[in-house]
């Protein structure tokens, strides 16, 4: 039984990524008689086609239609999209007099085309004849439709063999963990004929879930509806791994999706509308087959004990399933656990009922545990496992670290994070300070992140920081590790970090066996607010020539550039700021106005027109949510230079803006194109009046660490 969790209303703020299209959103008929007749529009808003398998070109015809039928209206079209070079569309078309619509034929290049797979793009109007004098005219236009091709598969039943060696259809249980919880159990099974596809009955909310099994044994789950319509955004909900969501094939180094060559697949993945999403996680598919009768031995290192004489030993646990009539144990020197070669000869000598090193073997019929005379070191505990024939099944192993005196294990003695406004070197609202000693470390990895980047990612990927430091950390060289264990240490700054932002620091120190020992902390740089702002400004302080400088981050690097940057007066308390943008073919105009509360000049998301066919709204970003609604900043005077702060009317931290692309004018969700003006965002924006002299900038050191990005959408 499966239970669907709370879904929350989506906001502007959503996390906003590349999405697909599904058969399922077929759009609003086209009705001269209805609302949408106002706008000139394609009449779906998505339409899905099927070809047979082997077709190398096939057509989708689209339907274009307006309201009225009088005179000529001829409209541009244009395509996007990551499969957008397999479709060909014309540019102009032209709906004829007397008619209310067109057919537009579009042609596919299926040649990059895979069983399973689909190709996506999205036809956008983006230009048309703004008037005809006969009646012809319309006052919105801006539509798109989203087209989806994929081949034709035909299903049979999927089979397994049973005990008896008989054929019986294949069923299996599904684990949710993100849109819904709880699992479905007797689920049938089809595979694609002539294709690694699979396909799951009565998934979900009654549809079928469709997953490709790859010859590595990685998988991929396309987008597809889950059956769910959100009547709140007019669509069902979709589902797809990760990397099919963002269009990124590298996602599946973090959020995978595998086979375990045993029957269980697992899948992490996002349930989503053209919106933004609900949820994500992992889940598991596991198919039902014949009860495994292997006989096992699970074996735990439980750490170090004292005995009542003051000795030292490790406790070692075992416990046998019910297919393990006995089983052999003893402990070895060294990690085995990947040395193959070794582990056959182990299994030999044991089989033959001679020791493998200088631990006594132990022959138990019963769980065990004990503690274990060995020496210290890194070693491996062993058990052979026999069948109720009492044949020699399976080897089991379990690494760990003997150290009753604390010789191996990695121990950190110190570890600060911190701002320092006492040292001149480094400005505290970009540096953070870190200082560490510690023991027994052959390598060490660390992650510095916004600490709610971290709590996002803690969240959404149901991993611990450590988890998390441990995947994405970066590792030092060996200069910084011998200075480690050191008494003094190592000291290094991170210089290169927002202001007023709190960072985590997650360190990893690990031994030369593997061992690790985990530590974060975290600190914050020192920031500006509209409380720091000089409160004897006025409007007329704001109005005049400015040097701007900026952090301005794009789509693959991030510099601090400047630009000028002009305030007009529009006459009492509103102003216009010219050259908040550094691209040379998009220069808008700008309203604000001056509050004398706060005595800062206050920008709201707001229209600014059009960029090469798309509308222009800006907006602002926290870093990780992007908002073009009920959010504002504000710049105001602190020591005779102009700072950006988020507004004191701001519901969210706010530190960023840009000029948003959507592909309508009222900027929406669904509208939203994922990009930017320049594919640039603006921060730790300052504006210093022509004339003045700049500030000092501040000094560095060789060995300051770059704080690591974190791009959490694509």
């Amino acid at each position: 039984m499966k239970y669907s969790k709370t879904i929350s209303c989506l906001m502007a703020s959503l996390f906003l990524l590349a999405v697909g299209c599904d058969k399922e959103q077929n759009g609003t008929v086209y009705s001269p008689n209805s609302d949408d007749a106002k706008e000139i529009h394609f009449i779906q808003s998505s339409l899905t086609k099927e070809f047979p398998q082997g077709t190398k070109t096939g057509t989708i015809e689209i339907e274009l239609a307006r309201p009225s039928d009088k005179g000529e209206l001829s409209v541009g079209l244009q395509k996007k999209g990551e499969n957008e070079d397999s479709f060909t569309v014309p540019e102009t078309v032209t709906i004829p007099n007397g008619s209310y619509s067109v057919k537009i034929p579009v042609e596919v290049n299926l040649g990059r085309l895979l069983a399973g797979s689909s190709l996506n793009a999205t036809i956008l109007i983006s230009d048309r004849q703004e008037e005809t004098g006969n009646g012809a005219y319309v006052t919105q236009f801006s539509d798109k439709i989203n087209l989806s091709v994929s081949y034709a598969l035909e299903w049979e039943t999927y089979y397994r063999t049973d005990e008896s060696g008989a054929k019986v259809p294949q069923t299996a249980t599904y684990h949710y963990n993100a849109f819904y919880t709880g699992q479905d159990s007797g689920l049938e099974v089809e595979k694609a004929v002539g294709a690694n596809i699979f396909k799951v009955n009565d998934w979900a909310s009654g549809v079928s879930f469709k997953f490709i099994l790859n010859d590595d044994n990685s998988c991929t789950v396309p987008a597809q509806s889950i059956g769910y319509y959100n009547s709140n955004y007019n669509e069902y909900v979709k589902v797809a791994d990760m990397a099919e969501y963002t269009g990124n094939k590298a996602a599946y180094s973090s959020y995978p999706c595998t086979y375990d060559g045993k029957g269980t697949f697992s899948f992490y993945l996002i349930y989503y509308v053209s919106a933004g999403y609900f949820a994500q996680g992992a889940e598991t598919l596991t198919f039902d087959g014949n009860e495994d009768k292997t006989p096992a031995v699970e074996i735990t290192f439980d750490g170090i004990e004292t005995t009542e004489t003051g000795f030292k030993a490790p406790r070692l646990s075992f416990h046998k399933n019910e297919y393990a009539k006995f089983y052999k144990a003893t402990v070895v020197r060294g990690d085995i656990t990947g040395d193959s070669a070794r582990q056959e000869e182990i299994k030999k000598l044991l089989s033959e009922d001679k020791t493998p090193g200088s631990v006594p073997v132990l022959t138990l019929y019963d769980d065990s545990s004990e503690l274990w005379n060995v020496g210290s070191g890194n070693c491996t505990a062993v058990a052979l496992a026999y069948d109720s024939t009492s044949t020699a099944s399976v080897l089991y192993m379990q690494r760990f670290t003997c150290d009753p005196d604390g010789k191996y294990l990695p121990k950190v003695n110190k570890f600060e994070w911190r701002r320092d406004e006492s040292n001149p070197l480094y400005s505290p609202y970009t540096t953070l300070f870190w200082d560490m000693q510690a023991d027994n470390a052959a390598s060490l990895k660390y992650l510095c992140m916004r600490t709610d980047y971290l709590e996002y990612m803690e969240q959404n990927l149901g991993q611990s920081a450590a988890q998390i430091a441990w995947e994405r950390g970066n590792e030092v060289n060996e200069e910084f590790v011998q200075k480690l264990g050191t008494d003094e240490g190592f000291a290094t700054v991170f210089n290169t970090l927002k202001q007023g932002t709190t960072y985590t620091l997650c360190v990893c120190v690990v031994n030369e066996f593997g061992d690790t020992s985990f530590v974060q902390k975290t600190a914050s740089t020192k920031g500006y607010t509209s409380a720091n702002f000089d409160q004897g400004k006025t409007v007329e302080d704001f109005i005049g020539a400015f040097k701007a400088t900026a952090t301005v981050d794009g789509a693959s690097s991030s510099a601090e550039e400047s630009f000028r940057v002009d305030i007009y007066s529009l006459g009492g308390n509103d102003v216009t700021i010219s050259g908040l943008s550094n691209t040379s073919d998009f220069t808008p105009d700008v309203k604000a106005y001056f509050d004398p509360e706060s005595h800062s000049v206050i920008i709201e998301p707001q229209k600014l027109g059009r960029y090469k066919g798309n509308y222009v709204t800006l907006g602002f970003s926290d870093g990780l949510s992007i908002y073009w609604g009920a959010n504002s900043i504000a710049l105001g005077f602190i020591d005779g230079v102009i700072h950006m702060t988020p507004s004191p009317y701001a519901s969210e931290a706010v530190n960023s803006y840009q000029f948003l692309l959507f592909s309508t004018e009222n900027a929406t969700g669904s509208s939203y194109l994922r990009q930017s003006v320049g594919s640039k965002t603006y921060s730790a924006l300052t504006l210093e009046p022509f004339g003045t002299s700049t500030k000092a900038s501040m000094s560095s050191q060789a060995d300051a660490f770059l704080g690591e990005k974190v791009m959490l959408s694509q």
